[in-house]
């Protein structure tokens, strides 16, 4: 959860300063921040909703793969 929150800020902060840099070096009106901020937050909304649509439909692979990948890894570390 923690990382999810810390994406979207991420990308948010960044957004921000990619749109003032825009703005200030083309001169173009304030409103092209509001714009680059809208469309980032629609992608990362529609991306974390595409995610958990694909984690839904396919929970019982993800949780398999997990733990074949934790055997492996438990199996490597008790041949030392």
């Amino acid at each position: 959860m923690l990382l999810g929150i810390s994406a979207g800020v991420l990308s948010g902060a960044i957004s921000a300063l990619i749109a003032v840099k825009i703005t200030n070096q083309f001169g173009l009106s304030f409103d092209v921040q509001f714009l680059l901020s809208a469309l980032v937050s629609a992608l990362t909304v529609g991306g974390k909703a595409l995610g958990k649509n694909v984690a839904n439909n396919n929970s019982t692979k993800i949780v398999h793969a997990v733990g074949v990948l934790f055997n492996k890894v438990s199996l490597k570390k008790d041949k030392k």
